[in-house]
């Protein structure tokens, strides 16, 4: 069975690291991809001509994932990769390009005004992925 569990660098990323594990911990045969996005839209907020400098400090930054995957999921074989883009269009593609057979990722529960403004990734998710998905939520993790 292979699973991609897509989260960021964050608690509330740690925080889905953690629940997939509770959740794959008795399946056996799994083959675990942990997939980190670097969200396009910050990297362009900045305003920078050249913004490699953002995206290498992100990088390291989403590395962290790969280090807290690993520590989480021990004895298992942990796949890690990275990307920038669109954070919904690129977790689909990577589920499509793995042949997913389930996707793990987080929501924070946006609502209202936010929703509408920021839009939600799971969502997005949802609406254009063909694989079995684990929605775990994480509206109440805060950064430590």
């Amino acid at each position: 069975m292979k699973v991609l569990i897509s989260c960021d660098y964050s608690a509330a990323g740690e925080h889905v690291l953690q629940q997939a594990q509770k959740f794959l911990n008795s399946m056996p045969d799994i083959e675990i991809h942990v997939f980190s996005v670097i969200d396009i839209a910050v990297v362009t907020a900045s305003g920078l001509y050249d913004n490699s400098a953002i995206v290498e400090s992100l990088q390291q930054q989403a590395e962290q994932v790969n280090v807290k995957a690993k520590q989480i999921f021990v004895g298992k074989d942990v796949h890690f990769s990275t990307e920038v883009g669109y954070p919904a269009e690129r977790v689909v593609a990577r589920a499509h390009e793995l042949q997913a057979d389930l996707l793990v990722l987080g929501t924070h529960g946006k609502t209202g005004l936010n929703r509408i403004l920021i839009g939600s990734v799971a969502e997005s998710v949802l609406r254009h992925t063909s694989c079995n998905t684990l929605i775990i939520p994480v509206k109440h993790i805060k950064n430590g």
